[in-house]
């Protein structure tokens, strides 16, 4: 038997990305997860530098702890060994408005120079080229939770002068129209 070394590729993009975002949540205590690249990078978080923080899914789940990496926010694992599951309307009004979230993490398919985001169309609203998910709870998230972290794939058709669609506000057109959302 010979001993053959295995090439390691560099890593990609995308998780270079995703590992600097973990990293970021390192001594964060309950924070909002937002589906794909939000997930993975929560997940890894969880189980490297923010070993004590509550993971809240939208689907109801608050203090998820699952065993392998959910697939979305309605995956079974998430509530396996969970602090607790309730209802939408409870997660969103009692933990979501009540201030118990500490950093919503989300994805967009376009951001632009005040934190807006876009996951509801690509074009014009009425006649779009493509038509995305849409908000799920990332408005109420992007209003609510203590501090919002966004990760996106780069790109200069995602960081954008202009969104397409604002879905999620984030400082609206500056810092005194965003004042008057969060009074």
């Amino acid at each position: 038997m010979s001993a053959e070394k295995s090439e390691q590729k560099p890593a990609s993009r995308n998780e270079l990305m995703v590992v600097a975002a973990a990293r970021a949540l390192e001594g964060k205590r309950v924070c909002f997860v937002g589906v794909g690249l939000p997930n993975i990078a929560v997940n890894l978080a969880k189980r490297t530098v923010a070993l004590q923080m509550e993971l809240v899914y939208e689907a109801g789940v608050f203090g998820a702890n699952p065993a392998r990496l959910p697939l979305s926010i309605g995956d079974p694992t998430i509530v396996t060994g969970s602090t607790a599951t309730v209802s939408m309307h409870d997660l969103f009004g009692l933990y979501l408005q009540g201030g118990r979230i500490d950093v919503g993490f989300l994805g967009g398919a376009q951001i632009d120079k005040y934190g807006n985001l876009n996951t509801t169309v690509i074009g014009d609203y009425t006649a779009p080229k493509t038509r995305l998910p849409g908000s799920g709870g990332a408005c109420e998230i992007a209003i609510n939770a203590k501090e919002i972290m966004v990760i996106m794939r780069q790109s200069t058709r995602s960081f954008v002068q202009k969104l397409d669609f604002r879905t999620s506000p984030g400082h609206l057109g500056g810092a005194a129209a965003s004042a008057t959302l969060r009074k």
